[in-house]
């Protein structure tokens, strides 16, 4: 499986994807820390941070939607990125009430995020 993955490093604030990018790799942090953001780049909304050993970018390769999320590295960051056919074969193995469940929870993050978008205009803090 390591074949299937292309390393490569980042330098910090440098974009790894942005949010509506189609869903083509996931990745793996070896080192450093990536932060995943929504909105605008001057106010960001910090979704979360990923540092090593941690993965990120998986949810667009499930459900073959769009990212949902900006990613770029906080500091200088080295990452394995994995192909979205190389997790989809795996997918395809996996047992059927797995792949549903995993789905399900994909689905309401999605709807989560929406209805947080929403709140975020109405109350104006996007602005």
């Amino acid at each position: 499986m390591s074949a299937a993955f292309e390393r490569r490093t980042f330098a910090p604030g440098e974009q790894i994807f942005k949010e509506g990018d189609p869903g083509d790799s996931l990745y793996v942090v070896e080192s450093g820390r990536v932060r995943i953001w929504r909105g605008d780049p001057d106010h960001p909304t910090i979704i979360g941070r990923v540092e090593t050993s941690g993965i990120f970018g998986e949810m667009a390769i499930f459900d073959r939607k769009p990212r949902m999320a900006h990613a770029s590295a906080e500091a200088e960051s080295v990452l394995m990125r994995m192909p979205a056919s190389v997790l989809r074969e795996g997918l395809y193995g996996a047992d059927p009430l797995l792949r549903q469940l995993v789905q399900l929870l994909i689905d309401n993050i999605r709807t989560m995020a929406r209805r947080l978008d929403e709140l975020e205009k109405r109350l104006g803090v996007c602005d």
